[in-house]
C-alpha cells in the first residue's frame, strides 16, 4: 500500500513538472509571437511614412514651381504669391516631421550597426501655457534585445538655484500628484508624457534623467542631463 501511494506520488510530481514545462514553452511561444508581430507592425508603419514621405516630396516640387512661375510674372499677385509660401513652408514642415518619424521607426526595425540595449531615445521640454509650467516628451527605446519586455523606473533631479542657492528637486517636488518615479514596460519603444510645474521663485538649469531598468537580465542604466529651456523667464 505504502509502495502504491509512493509511486502516486511521483507521478503526481512528474506530472507537475510537465505541465511546467509545457507552460513556460509556452508563454516563450507566445512571446516570440508577439514580438514578430510587434516588429511587423513597426515595419509597416516605416513603409507607411516612406509613401507619405513621396507624396509630399512630388507636393513640394510643385509648389516650388508655382512660387517660380509667380515670380516671373509681370502681374503677379503678391497675396497669391504669399499663399503658396506659406503653403510650401507648412508643406516642408510636414515633410521634416515626416523624415524625423522615418528615422525612428528606421532605428527600431533596423538599427544597425549599435549596441544592443536600452537608450534614452529624445527628451524634449517645453515652455507651457503658465508660468513656471512645462511640458516634457520623453521617448525610450530597445534595440537589438527584442525577445522579451524591459520593465524599469525614469528619476529625475531638477538642478537650479533659489535666490542664488543651489537646489536640486526631484519629480515628486514638480507634479501636481507627487510622482516620485515614471514607470515604463515596452518592448520596443515607449513615450512618456506629461506636465511639471516648476515652483515660484525657482530657476531651473538641468535636468538629470536616470532610466533603471528592473528585474533579472536587465540592461545597464542609462543616465543623461540636459539643459532647460532658457525661455524660462
Amino acid at each position: 500500500m505504502a509502495m502504491l501511494h509512493r509511486v502516486a506520488i511521483e507521478v503526481a510530481v512528474l506530472l507537475s513538472l510537465a505541465l511546467l514545462v509545457f507552460a513556460a514553452w509556452w508563454l516563450y511561444d507566445l512571446g516570440k509571437v508577439h514580438g514578430v508581430t510587434e516588429l511587423e507592425s513597426l515595419r509597416q508603419q516605416h513603409a507607411q511614412l516612406e509613401d507619405a514621405h513621396e507624396i509630399l516630396v512630388d507636393e513640394s516640387d510643385l509648389l516650388r514651381e508655382r512660387v517660380a512661375i509667380l515670380d516671373r510674372s509681370s502681374s503677379i499677385d503678391r497675396q497669391a504669391a504669399q499663399d503658396v509660401q506659406d503653403d510650401l513652408g507648412a508643406l516642408q514642415d510636414k515633410l521634416q516631421s515626416v523624415r524625423e518619424d522615418m528615422e525612428f521607426y528606421r532605428g527600431i526595425a533596423s538599427p544597425g550597426d549599435v549596441k544592443p540595449g536600452l537608450y534614452l531615445h529624445r527628451f524634449v521640454i517645453e515652455t507651457g501655457r503658465q508660468p513656471g509650467q512645462f511640458r516634457y516628451d520623453l521617448i525610450l527605446t530597445q534595440l537589438k534585445r527584442n525577445d522579451r519586455d524591459v520593465t524599469g523606473v525614469v528619476e529625475w533631479s531638477v538642478l537650479g538655484e533659489v535666490d542664488g542657492e543651489s537646489q536640486e528637486l526631484g519629480l515628486a517636488a514638480v507634479t501636481k500628484d507627487q510622482v516620485e518615479q515614471l514607470e515604463f514596460r515596452f518592448r520596443y519603444y515607449q513615450r512618456l508624457t506629461g506636465t511639471v510645474i516648476l515652483p515660484e521663485g525657482f530657476q531651473a538649469q538641468e535636468v538629470r534623467l536616470t532610466v533603471r531598468p528592473t528585474g533579472k537580465k536587465a540592461p545597464a542604466i542609462v543616465e543623461q542631463v540636459f539643459t532647460w529651456p532658457a525661455s524660462e523667464a
